[in-house]
């Protein structure tokens, strides 16, 4: 991880310090001397210490300003989730300097809408990464505020293809859920649909086991249902359902449902019929998908 410090003119902090950089800086291709250490136990952000960035382009006021490229010691990193625009260390020796050519907006890279955006084509300020709407992403088209990752909406999202705030992993929909495809709130484990869950797939809230419809359940349920009738759990975990069931979401549900039946192969339409409890009535209702054409596919 490269690690940068952006200083003013004069070689001093931005925020108005008084400590003077100058001696400190590197002689050609030689990298500067370690600046004063303070002692780690009295490190604190925003209090005492150095502060240190991963991403210069949040901090240049102007093109006068002198970004270098540093190594830090005894650094100490924000462990919250989304971007952390700043770390604080004891101490950094400058291990070269950096010289940008700035458009009018302060962008380094090419295509982008906004200002002080390190990539291409973002719209917004303070984008590190390509493609992002709105500000201070790190990553790739992300649209929102403070996200990590890629195809992020939303705010602070760590992760990928999350939609809503503070989520950490994937294809979460909601607000600060710890795991992978929830929608809902506050949920921590898989695919849950509702809020506060510990556990996966659950429908419902406050469930601390799996694949609950209600509420405050600490035990697995024993039965479910599949194609209209009771099924016990056991059975219903041991299914293997055919890959064609899968599949990506087009502008309708149901067409979405013929054209992955129409690519399968014979053997997965034979495995979908011995699904237990299956009925072509209920299955035609869902996906669109007659017996005729069933039997057709069979031939």
């Amino acid at each position: 991880m490269t690690w940068y410090k952006v200083l003013d003119k004069y070689a001093k902090a931005k925020d108005g310090g008084s400590f003077d950089y100058t001696e400190y800086l590197p002689n050609g291709k030689l990298a500067g001397q370690l600046v004063p250490a303070i002692p780690k136990d009295k490190l604190k952000e925003c209090s005492w210490g150095y502060h240190v960035t991963k991403y210069w382009n949040m901090f240049l006021s102007d093109s006068s300003n002198i970004i270098l490229e540093v190594e830090p010691v005894d650094l100490i990193e924000n462990d919250i989730a989304g971007v952390n625009e700043k770390a604080v260390c004891g101490s950094f020796k400058i291990i070269k300097q950096h010289t940008f050519t700035f458009d009018t907006n302060s962008n380094t890279g090419d295509n982008n809408t906004g200002n002080w955006n390190t990539g291409y084509s973002n719209t917004g300020y303070r984008n590190t990464g390509n493609r992002n709407t709105g500000y201070s992403n790190t990553g790739y088209s992300n649209t929102g505020y403070s996200n990590t990752g890629d195809n992020n909406t939303g705010y602070s999202n760590t992760g990928d293809w999350n939609t809503g705030y503070r989520n950490t992993g994937n294809r979460n929909t909601g607000y600060s859920n710890t795991g992978y495809s929830n929608t809902g709130d506050n949920n921590t484990g898989d695919n849950n649909t509702g809020y506060s869950n510990t556990g996966d797939s659950n429908t419902g809230n406050w469930n601390t086991a799996n694949k609950h419809v209600g509420s405050f359940n600490t035990v697995a349920p024993k039965e479910c249902y599949l194609f209209n009738k009771k099924i016990s759990m056991k059975v219903y975990n041991g299914i293997q359902f055919p890959s064609y069931f899968y599949f990506e979401l087009k502008t309708d549900y149901k067409k979405s449902w013929q054209d992955s039946f129409n690519a399968t192969t014979k053997k997965q339409v034979e495995q979908t019929i011995k699904l237990p409890n299956f009925s072509y009535k209920v299955f035609e209702e869902i996906t669109g998908i007659t017996k005729k054409m069933i039997e057709v596919k069979l031939k």
